[in-house]
Protein backbone atom coordinates (compact mmCIF):
# COMPACT_ATOMS: atom_id res chain seq x y z
CA UNK A 1 0.00 0.00 0.00
CA UNK A 2 1.17 3.61 -1.11
CA UNK A 3 1.10 6.55 1.63
CA UNK A 4 1.97 9.84 1.34
CA UNK A 5 6.06 10.06 2.29
CA UNK A 6 9.13 8.80 1.06
CA UNK A 7 9.98 6.83 4.14
CA UNK A 8 7.33 3.53 4.42
CA UNK A 9 5.23 3.34 7.70
CA UNK A 10 5.06 -0.09 9.72
CA UNK A 11 1.71 -0.63 8.91
CA UNK A 12 2.46 -0.96 4.99
CA UNK A 13 3.61 -4.12 4.90
CA UNK A 14 0.42 -5.84 5.49
CA UNK A 15 -1.76 -6.69 2.40
CA UNK A 16 -3.34 -4.46 0.87
CA UNK A 17 -7.51 -5.41 -0.35
CA UNK A 18 -7.83 -5.41 -4.25
CA UNK A 19 -9.46 -2.18 -4.36
CA UNK A 20 -10.83 -2.14 -7.93
CA UNK A 21 -13.20 1.21 -8.67
CA UNK A 22 -16.86 0.03 -8.31
CA UNK A 23 -18.62 3.34 -10.07
CA UNK A 24 -20.51 2.24 -12.47
CA UNK A 25 -23.04 4.77 -12.13
CA UNK A 26 -23.33 8.51 -12.22
CA UNK A 27 -26.09 9.70 -9.75
CA UNK A 28 -25.48 9.02 -6.15
CA UNK A 29 -27.03 10.26 -2.57
CA UNK A 30 -23.48 11.56 -1.08
CA UNK A 31 -20.41 11.75 -2.54
CA UNK A 32 -17.55 11.16 -0.03
CA UNK A 33 -13.84 12.51 -1.01
CA UNK A 34 -10.92 11.04 0.90
CA UNK A 35 -10.55 7.32 1.89
CA UNK A 36 -9.04 7.42 4.67
CA UNK A 37 -10.22 6.71 8.40
CA UNK A 38 -12.41 9.03 8.38
CA UNK A 39 -14.49 8.47 4.65
CA UNK A 40 -14.29 5.06 4.44
CA UNK A 41 -16.12 4.66 8.49
CA UNK A 42 -18.41 7.25 6.75
CA UNK A 43 -19.17 5.48 3.72
CA UNK A 44 -20.30 2.13 5.66
CA UNK A 45 -22.40 3.92 7.92
CA UNK A 46 -24.10 5.83 5.30
CA UNK A 47 -24.54 2.98 2.99
CA UNK A 48 -25.53 0.65 5.68
CA UNK A 49 -28.65 3.09 6.58
CA UNK A 50 -29.56 2.87 3.06
CA UNK A 51 -27.83 6.31 1.75
CA UNK A 52 -26.20 5.27 -1.56
CA UNK A 53 -22.54 6.36 -1.62
CA UNK A 54 -19.61 7.34 -3.86
CA UNK A 55 -16.39 7.14 -2.06
CA UNK A 56 -13.52 8.84 -4.45
CA UNK A 57 -9.57 8.67 -3.36
CA UNK A 58 -7.12 10.71 -5.76
CA UNK A 59 -4.71 7.65 -4.72
CA UNK A 60 -5.03 4.12 -2.60
CA UNK A 61 -6.96 4.09 0.53
CA UNK A 62 -4.86 5.09 3.71
CA UNK A 63 -2.96 6.82 1.07
CA UNK A 64 -2.87 10.17 3.67
CA UNK A 65 -2.57 10.32 7.86
CA UNK A 66 -4.10 7.03 7.92
CA UNK A 67 -1.22 5.27 6.56
CA UNK A 68 1.25 7.36 8.83
CA UNK A 69 -0.72 7.33 11.99
CA UNK A 70 0.71 5.61 15.43
CA UNK A 71 -2.78 4.07 16.07
CA UNK A 72 -4.11 5.23 19.18
CA UNK A 73 -7.55 5.17 19.92
CA UNK A 74 -8.46 7.30 23.31
CA UNK A 75 -11.15 8.64 24.87
CA UNK A 76 -8.92 11.95 25.65
CA UNK A 77 -7.61 13.78 23.53
CA UNK A 78 -4.38 15.96 22.84
CA UNK A 79 -6.77 19.52 24.11
CA UNK A 80 -6.67 17.83 27.98
CA UNK A 81 -10.54 17.68 29.79
CA UNK A 82 -9.65 20.53 32.07
CA UNK A 83 -8.82 22.93 29.32
CA UNK A 84 -12.08 21.62 27.49
CA UNK A 85 -14.07 22.69 30.51
CA UNK A 86 -12.50 26.28 30.47
CA UNK A 87 -13.61 26.89 27.12
CA UNK A 88 -16.61 24.53 26.44
CA UNK A 89 -17.67 24.68 29.92
CA UNK A 90 -18.85 21.21 31.95
CA UNK A 91 -21.98 20.38 29.88
CA UNK A 92 -19.24 20.49 26.58
CA UNK A 93 -17.02 18.41 28.33
CA UNK A 94 -18.81 15.66 29.67
CA UNK A 95 -20.35 15.38 26.59
CA UNK A 96 -17.15 14.95 24.28
CA UNK A 97 -15.89 12.18 27.51
CA UNK A 98 -19.10 10.44 26.79
CA UNK A 99 -19.28 10.52 22.68
CA UNK A 100 -15.43 9.27 22.96
CA UNK A 101 -16.26 6.31 25.13
CA UNK A 102 -19.00 5.36 22.69
CA UNK A 103 -16.48 5.94 20.08
CA UNK A 104 -14.75 3.77 21.09
CA UNK A 105 -16.99 0.94 21.51
CA UNK A 106 -18.33 1.82 17.81
CA UNK A 107 -14.75 0.71 16.55
CA UNK A 108 -14.83 -2.67 18.69
CA UNK A 109 -18.43 -3.47 17.36
CA UNK A 110 -17.21 -3.21 14.17
CA UNK A 111 -14.06 -5.08 14.74
CA UNK A 112 -16.34 -8.11 15.98
CA UNK A 113 -19.70 -6.97 13.42
CA UNK A 114 -17.01 -7.29 10.36
CA UNK A 115 -14.77 -9.91 11.93
CA UNK A 116 -11.52 -7.36 11.09
CA UNK A 117 -8.40 -9.34 12.30
CA UNK A 118 -6.74 -6.11 12.94
CA UNK A 119 -4.38 -6.61 15.59
CA UNK A 120 -7.07 -5.26 17.88
CA UNK A 121 -6.38 -4.67 21.61
CA UNK A 122 -7.86 -2.90 24.44
CA UNK A 123 -5.03 -1.72 27.49
CA UNK A 124 -4.60 0.72 29.74
CA UNK A 125 -3.03 4.64 28.58
CA UNK A 126 -0.01 6.06 31.45
CA UNK A 127 -0.03 9.66 31.08
CA UNK A 128 3.10 10.92 33.16
CA UNK A 129 4.94 14.10 34.42
CA UNK A 130 8.66 13.96 33.48
CA UNK A 131 9.94 16.75 35.66
CA UNK A 132 8.56 17.71 39.01
CA UNK A 133 7.14 21.16 37.32
CA UNK A 134 4.56 19.22 34.81
CA UNK A 135 3.43 17.81 38.09
CA UNK A 136 0.30 20.65 38.56
CA UNK A 137 -0.76 20.33 35.25
CA UNK A 138 -0.98 16.38 35.35
CA UNK A 139 -3.09 16.70 38.94
CA UNK A 140 -5.43 19.14 36.77
CA UNK A 141 -5.85 16.59 34.29
CA UNK A 142 -6.41 13.70 36.82
CA UNK A 143 -9.16 15.94 38.54
CA UNK A 144 -10.57 16.94 35.15
CA UNK A 145 -10.95 12.79 34.56
CA UNK A 146 -12.68 12.29 38.03
CA UNK A 147 -15.18 15.10 37.23
CA UNK A 148 -16.32 13.70 34.15
CA UNK A 149 -16.07 10.08 34.45
CA UNK A 150 -13.27 8.49 32.51
CA UNK A 151 -11.63 5.77 34.39
CA UNK A 152 -8.49 7.00 35.79
CA UNK A 153 -6.26 6.43 38.94
CA UNK A 154 -2.63 7.32 40.39
CA UNK A 155 -0.24 4.71 39.49
CA UNK A 156 3.74 4.04 41.25
CA UNK A 157 4.48 1.56 37.70
CA UNK A 158 4.05 1.80 34.32
CA UNK A 159 4.73 -0.82 31.90
CA UNK A 160 8.04 1.19 29.93
CA UNK A 161 11.72 1.99 31.20
CA UNK A 162 10.59 6.16 31.13
CA UNK A 163 11.46 7.58 34.18
CA UNK A 164 8.91 9.92 35.69
CA UNK A 165 7.72 11.93 39.04
CA UNK A 166 4.36 11.32 38.83
CA UNK A 167 1.86 8.90 36.60
CA UNK A 168 -1.92 7.85 36.48
CA UNK A 169 -3.38 4.78 34.17
CA UNK A 170 -6.34 6.15 31.56
CA UNK A 171 -8.14 2.38 31.77
CA UNK A 172 -9.99 1.32 29.05
CA UNK A 173 -7.96 2.05 26.29
CA UNK A 174 -7.40 0.49 23.09
CA UNK A 175 -5.41 0.16 19.29
CA UNK A 176 -5.46 -1.82 15.92
CA UNK A 177 -3.50 -2.17 12.93
CA UNK A 178 -5.15 0.97 11.48
CA UNK A 179 -4.77 -0.47 7.33
CA UNK A 180 -5.56 -3.61 8.30
CA UNK A 181 -8.90 -2.40 10.05
CA UNK A 182 -9.25 -0.07 6.92
CA UNK A 183 -9.40 -2.94 4.64
CA UNK A 184 -12.21 -4.79 6.11
CA UNK A 185 -14.06 -1.54 6.35
CA UNK A 186 -13.72 -1.14 2.47
CA UNK A 187 -14.57 -4.83 1.97
CA UNK A 188 -17.82 -3.96 4.04
CA UNK A 189 -18.67 -1.21 2.35
CA UNK A 190 -18.33 -2.56 -1.03
CA UNK A 191 -20.17 -5.73 -0.26
CA UNK A 192 -23.00 -3.62 1.23
CA UNK A 193 -23.09 -1.86 -2.50
CA UNK A 194 -21.01 0.96 -2.10
CA UNK A 195 -19.30 2.51 -5.12
CA UNK A 196 -15.28 3.30 -4.83
CA UNK A 197 -13.15 5.60 -7.41
CA UNK A 198 -9.66 5.18 -6.33
CA UNK A 199 -6.36 7.40 -8.37
CA UNK A 200 -8.78 9.85 -9.31
CA UNK A 201 -8.64 13.19 -8.50
CA UNK A 202 -11.40 16.17 -8.46
CA UNK A 203 -11.16 18.61 -10.79
CA UNK A 204 -14.34 20.23 -10.21
CA UNK A 205 -17.05 20.42 -8.26
CA UNK A 206 -20.42 22.75 -8.12
CA UNK A 207 -23.35 23.22 -5.98
CA UNK A 208 -26.20 24.65 -7.68
CA UNK A 209 -30.31 24.29 -6.78
CA UNK A 210 -29.36 21.18 -3.59
CA UNK A 211 -27.27 19.12 -6.26
CA UNK A 212 -23.63 18.74 -6.15
CA UNK A 213 -22.53 17.98 -9.85
CA UNK A 214 -18.20 16.44 -9.48
CA UNK A 215 -16.33 15.58 -12.13
CA UNK A 216 -13.56 13.41 -11.48
CA UNK A 217 -10.12 13.43 -13.65
CA UNK A 218 -10.63 11.27 -15.97
CA UNK A 219 -13.61 13.58 -17.37
CA UNK A 220 -16.47 11.02 -15.63
CA UNK A 221 -19.01 13.41 -14.38
CA UNK A 222 -21.13 12.58 -11.10
CA UNK A 223 -24.19 13.70 -9.15
CA UNK A 224 -24.94 13.91 -5.62
CA UNK A 225 -27.54 15.46 -3.01
CA UNK A 226 -24.77 15.48 -1.10
CA UNK A 227 -20.82 16.36 -0.82
CA UNK A 228 -18.32 15.38 2.53
CA UNK A 229 -15.12 16.65 2.51
CA UNK A 230 -12.67 14.07 4.08
CA UNK A 231 -9.21 15.67 3.26
CA UNK A 232 -8.68 17.56 6.20
CA UNK A 233 -8.73 20.91 5.03
CA UNK A 234 -11.51 21.57 2.30
CA UNK A 235 -10.17 22.72 -1.33
CA UNK A 236 -9.93 26.16 -2.23
CA UNK A 237 -9.76 29.54 -0.34
CA UNK A 238 -11.82 29.40 2.85
CA UNK A 239 -11.93 30.19 6.59
CA UNK A 240 -9.98 26.67 7.83
CA UNK A 241 -7.25 27.68 6.21
CA UNK A 242 -7.14 29.72 8.92
CA UNK A 243 -8.69 27.84 12.10
CA UNK A 244 -6.56 24.84 10.93
CA UNK A 245 -2.41 24.72 11.23
CA UNK A 246 -0.54 21.61 10.03
CA UNK A 247 2.01 19.66 12.01
CA UNK A 248 4.36 16.91 11.37
CA UNK A 249 4.98 14.29 13.93
CA UNK A 250 7.64 11.51 13.92
CA UNK A 251 7.51 8.12 14.89
CA UNK A 252 9.70 4.46 14.58
CA UNK A 253 9.01 1.10 15.45
CA UNK A 254 10.88 -1.06 17.07
CA UNK A 255 11.00 -4.99 17.06
CA UNK A 256 11.42 -6.13 20.61
CA UNK A 257 13.03 -9.10 21.86
CA UNK A 258 11.24 -9.79 24.71
CA UNK A 259 7.60 -9.57 25.36
CA UNK A 260 6.79 -6.33 27.36
CA UNK A 261 4.74 -7.50 30.90
CA UNK A 262 1.13 -5.77 29.01
CA UNK A 263 0.49 -3.76 26.48
CA UNK A 264 0.42 -0.22 27.17
CA UNK A 265 0.57 3.30 25.50
CA UNK A 266 2.30 6.18 27.63
CA UNK A 267 3.16 9.87 27.00
CA UNK A 268 4.65 12.53 28.53
CA UNK A 269 3.83 16.41 29.21
CA UNK A 270 6.79 18.19 27.35
CA UNK A 271 5.33 20.38 24.42
CA UNK A 272 5.61 18.39 21.99
CA UNK A 273 5.29 15.76 23.89
CA UNK A 274 7.22 12.09 23.16
CA UNK A 275 4.53 9.14 23.12
CA UNK A 276 4.69 5.54 22.51
CA UNK A 277 2.78 2.00 22.97
CA UNK A 278 3.41 -1.80 22.38
CA UNK A 279 1.55 -3.53 19.34
CA UNK A 280 1.26 -7.27 19.36
CA UNK A 281 1.46 -8.65 16.10
CA UNK A 282 0.94 -12.32 15.62
CA UNK A 283 3.91 -13.79 17.81
CA UNK A 284 5.90 -10.54 17.73
CA UNK A 285 5.62 -7.59 20.07
CA UNK A 286 6.94 -3.89 19.00
CA UNK A 287 7.35 -0.38 19.64
CA UNK A 288 6.00 1.70 18.37
CA UNK A 289 7.03 5.49 19.81
CA UNK A 290 6.77 9.19 18.12
CA UNK A 291 6.85 12.91 18.84
CA UNK A 292 9.37 15.37 17.83
CA UNK A 293 5.99 17.12 16.20
CA UNK A 294 6.61 20.76 14.35
CA UNK A 295 4.86 22.72 11.90
CA UNK A 296 5.14 21.74 8.48
CA UNK A 297 7.44 23.30 6.47
CA UNK A 298 9.08 25.37 9.21
CA UNK A 299 12.10 23.35 9.82
CA UNK A 300 14.98 22.72 7.12
CA UNK A 301 16.57 19.60 8.65
CA UNK A 302 13.71 17.42 8.43
CA UNK A 303 16.06 14.61 9.04
CA UNK A 304 17.02 15.73 13.02
CA UNK A 305 14.05 14.85 14.50
CA UNK A 306 14.37 10.42 13.16
CA UNK A 307 17.84 10.95 14.94
CA UNK A 308 16.43 12.56 18.00
CA UNK A 309 13.67 10.04 17.97
CA UNK A 310 15.95 7.01 17.65
CA UNK A 311 18.58 8.31 20.35
CA UNK A 312 15.08 8.59 23.11
CA UNK A 313 14.13 5.10 21.94
CA UNK A 314 17.68 3.52 22.06
CA UNK A 315 18.03 5.33 25.28
CA UNK A 316 14.74 3.86 27.32
CA UNK A 317 14.40 0.29 25.07
CA UNK A 318 18.09 -0.88 23.99
CA UNK A 319 16.63 -4.33 23.42
CA UNK A 320 15.23 -4.58 20.64
CA UNK A 321 15.67 -3.67 16.35
CA UNK A 322 14.36 -0.76 14.10
CA UNK A 323 12.47 -1.68 11.00
CA UNK A 324 10.49 1.33 10.25
CA UNK A 325 10.81 4.81 10.82
CA UNK A 326 8.26 7.43 8.75
CA UNK A 327 6.45 10.86 9.62
CA UNK A 328 2.80 12.14 9.31
CA UNK A 329 0.87 15.40 8.88
CA UNK A 330 -1.96 16.20 10.88
CA UNK A 331 -4.21 19.42 11.72
CA UNK A 332 -4.42 21.12 14.69
CA UNK A 333 -8.23 23.62 14.70
CA UNK A 334 -7.98 26.64 16.48
CA UNK A 335 -9.75 26.07 19.65
CA UNK A 336 -8.25 22.13 19.87
CA UNK A 337 -11.49 20.03 19.01
CA UNK A 338 -12.25 19.21 15.67
CA UNK A 339 -14.72 20.67 12.74
CA UNK A 340 -17.69 18.01 12.25
CA UNK A 341 -20.77 18.78 10.77
CA UNK A 342 -21.89 21.34 7.71
CA UNK A 343 -19.92 23.66 6.40
CA UNK A 344 -21.09 27.54 6.84
CA UNK A 345 -23.38 28.81 4.51
CA UNK A 346 -23.64 25.22 2.44
CA UNK A 347 -27.05 22.97 3.17
CA UNK A 348 -25.21 20.03 1.66
CA UNK A 349 -21.28 19.59 2.16
CA UNK A 350 -19.95 18.11 4.98
CA UNK A 351 -16.31 18.04 6.37
CA UNK A 352 -14.55 16.58 9.54
CA UNK A 353 -11.19 17.82 10.34
CA UNK A 354 -9.11 19.04 12.90
CA UNK A 355 -8.23 15.81 14.87
CA UNK A 356 -4.85 16.96 16.28
CA UNK A 357 -3.22 13.74 17.29
CA UNK A 358 -6.30 11.76 18.02
CA UNK A 359 -7.76 11.23 14.36
CA UNK A 360 -8.27 7.73 14.75
CA UNK A 361 -10.83 8.46 17.53
CA UNK A 362 -12.01 12.00 15.82
CA UNK A 363 -12.29 10.07 12.38
CA UNK A 364 -14.58 7.88 13.86
CA UNK A 365 -16.56 9.79 15.96
CA UNK A 366 -17.39 11.89 12.27
CA UNK A 367 -19.97 8.69 11.39
CA UNK A 368 -21.65 9.37 14.61
CA UNK A 369 -22.41 12.66 13.86
CA UNK A 370 -22.61 13.33 10.09
CA UNK A 371 -25.03 11.16 8.93
CA UNK A 372 -27.91 12.51 11.86
CA UNK A 373 -26.94 15.76 10.02
CA UNK A 374 -27.58 14.21 6.52
CA UNK A 375 -30.77 12.84 7.68
CA UNK A 376 -31.92 16.04 9.15
CA UNK A 377 -30.98 15.67 12.97
CA UNK A 378 -29.13 18.20 14.89
CA UNK A 379 -27.73 16.82 17.80
CA UNK A 380 -25.53 18.33 21.01
CA UNK A 381 -22.62 16.90 19.84
CA UNK A 382 -22.85 18.01 16.28
CA UNK A 383 -23.45 21.68 17.84
CA UNK A 384 -20.56 21.50 20.13
CA UNK A 385 -18.18 20.91 17.02
CA UNK A 386 -19.83 22.50 14.74
CA UNK A 387 -17.73 23.51 11.71
CA UNK A 388 -19.26 27.24 12.18
CA UNK A 389 -18.88 27.79 15.43
CA UNK A 390 -17.18 30.68 16.99
CA UNK A 391 -15.33 30.55 20.27
CA UNK A 392 -13.52 33.55 20.76
CA UNK A 393 -12.27 32.28 23.86
CA UNK A 394 -10.78 29.21 23.01
CA UNK A 395 -9.75 29.80 19.56
CA UNK A 396 -8.42 34.25 19.06
CA UNK A 397 -5.17 33.55 20.18
CA UNK A 398 -4.44 30.56 18.16
CA UNK A 399 -6.15 31.62 14.88
CA UNK A 400 -3.80 34.82 15.36
CA UNK A 401 -0.81 33.15 15.88
CA UNK A 402 -0.97 31.01 12.91
CA UNK A 403 -2.56 33.92 10.95
CA UNK A 404 0.92 35.64 11.60
CA UNK A 405 2.85 32.50 10.56
CA UNK A 406 0.91 32.00 7.73
CA UNK A 407 1.45 35.40 6.19
CA UNK A 408 4.88 35.21 7.36
CA UNK A 409 5.59 33.13 5.05
CA UNK A 410 4.00 34.88 2.20
CA UNK A 411 6.38 38.04 2.86
CA UNK A 412 9.44 36.31 3.97
CA UNK A 413 10.03 33.23 1.91
CA UNK A 414 9.61 35.49 -1.25
CA UNK A 415 12.86 37.38 0.11
CA UNK A 416 14.79 34.42 1.40
CA UNK A 417 15.48 32.53 -1.27
CA UNK A 418 19.33 31.48 -1.48
CA UNK A 419 20.90 33.50 -4.32
CA UNK A 420 22.98 30.73 -6.58
CA UNK A 421 24.51 31.63 -10.00
CA UNK A 422 23.81 28.09 -11.04
CA UNK A 423 21.98 24.41 -9.94
CA UNK A 424 25.60 22.64 -9.98
CA UNK A 425 26.08 22.98 -6.09
CA UNK A 426 22.91 20.99 -5.51
CA UNK A 427 24.01 18.09 -4.65
CA UNK A 428 22.41 14.58 -5.08
CA UNK A 429 18.70 14.07 -3.28
CA UNK A 430 18.83 17.77 -2.35
CA UNK A 431 16.10 20.09 -3.15
CA UNK A 432 16.24 23.81 -2.79
CA UNK A 433 14.45 27.31 -3.57
CA UNK A 434 17.05 29.29 -5.87
CA UNK A 435 17.07 32.48 -7.58
CA UNK A 436 18.03 32.03 -11.32
CA UNK A 437 17.25 35.14 -14.08
CA UNK A 438 15.18 36.11 -11.37
CA UNK A 439 12.90 34.00 -11.39
CA UNK A 440 12.30 31.62 -7.59
CA UNK A 441 12.91 27.65 -9.02
CA UNK A 442 12.26 24.94 -6.71
CA UNK A 443 15.09 22.49 -7.80
CA UNK A 444 15.72 19.15 -6.59
CA UNK A 445 18.59 16.86 -7.92
CA UNK A 446 17.56 13.03 -7.77
CA UNK A 447 20.00 9.98 -7.30
CA UNK A 448 21.21 9.67 -10.71
CA UNK A 449 21.96 13.77 -11.01
CA UNK A 450 19.05 14.45 -12.64
CA UNK A 451 17.54 17.87 -12.12
CA UNK A 452 13.44 18.48 -11.16
CA UNK A 453 12.66 22.16 -11.79
CA UNK A 454 9.20 23.81 -10.35
CA UNK A 455 7.81 26.89 -9.36
CA UNK A 456 7.70 26.95 -5.44
CA UNK A 457 4.40 28.82 -5.68
CA UNK A 458 2.04 26.95 -3.69
CA UNK A 459 -1.31 26.86 -6.16
CA UNK A 460 -3.39 27.04 -3.00
CA UNK A 461 -2.72 30.47 -1.78
CA UNK A 462 0.57 31.40 -3.33
CA UNK A 463 2.79 30.51 -0.31
CA UNK A 464 6.62 29.25 -1.05
CA UNK A 465 6.91 25.77 -0.62
CA UNK A 466 9.80 24.36 1.75
CA UNK A 467 11.98 21.24 0.49
CA UNK A 468 11.72 18.35 3.35
CA UNK A 469 14.67 16.36 2.85
CA UNK A 470 13.17 13.36 5.29
CA UNK A 471 9.95 12.71 3.28
CA UNK A 472 11.65 14.09 -0.21
CA UNK A 473 8.87 16.11 -0.79
CA UNK A 474 8.21 19.86 -0.94
CA UNK A 475 5.65 21.25 1.67
CA UNK A 476 4.00 24.30 2.07
CA UNK A 477 4.22 25.99 5.26
CA UNK A 478 1.25 28.24 5.44
CA UNK A 479 -1.34 25.45 4.78
CA UNK A 480 0.00 22.13 4.81
CA UNK A 481 -0.39 21.48 1.13
CA UNK A 482 2.24 18.74 -0.07
CA UNK A 483 3.81 17.73 -3.46
CA UNK A 484 6.54 15.11 -4.80
CA UNK A 485 9.87 15.90 -6.54
CA UNK A 486 7.59 16.07 -9.96
CA UNK A 487 5.05 18.26 -8.30
CA UNK A 488 2.38 16.02 -7.96
CA UNK A 489 0.07 16.79 -5.18
CA UNK A 490 0.27 14.84 -2.48
CA UNK A 491 -1.49 16.41 0.16
CA UNK A 492 -4.52 19.72 0.03
CA UNK A 493 -5.38 22.14 0.15
CA UNK A 494 -4.50 22.75 -2.96
CA UNK A 495 -6.08 21.00 -5.88
CA UNK A 496 -3.30 21.39 -8.38
CA UNK A 497 0.59 20.16 -9.25
CA UNK A 498 3.28 22.50 -8.77
CA UNK A 499 3.64 24.02 -12.30
CA UNK A 500 6.97 23.27 -14.09
CA UNK A 501 9.76 26.50 -13.92
CA UNK A 502 10.67 28.08 -16.92
CA UNK A 503 13.50 28.00 -17.73
CA UNK A 504 15.58 30.52 -20.69
CA UNK A 505 18.42 28.99 -20.51
CA UNK A 506 20.41 26.63 -18.70
CA UNK A 507 24.54 25.84 -18.96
Amino acid sequence: MKRDGFNSSFWQKAPGYDFRNHAKESAYDTIIVGAGITGVTLALELQNKGIHCLLIEKETPGFGTTGGTTAHINNFFDASYDEIINNFGQQGAQLLADSAQNTLTYIHDNVRTYAIDCDFAECDYFLFSAEKQQNEQLDKILKAHLNLGVKTVETSNIPFNLPFEKAIRIEGQAQFHPLKYLNGMLHAYIKAGGALLVQQRVKDFNNSNGLITLKAEDGRTFTAKDLIWATHIPPGKNRFSILLAPYRSYALALKLRNQPQQLGQAADLYDPYHYCRYHRSGEDYYLIAGGFDHKTGDDQDTEKHFDELQQYVSTHFPDGEFVAKWSSQYYVSADGLPYIGRMPHESNIYISTGYGGNGMTFGSMAALIIPDLIAGKETALSKVLSPGRIKPIASAKSVISEGINASGHFIKDKLSAEELDHFKDIQLNEGKVVSYHNEQIAVYRDQTGMLHLLSPTCPHMGCMVNWNPAEKSWDCPCHGSRFDIDGKLLNGPAVSDLSSATIYSLK
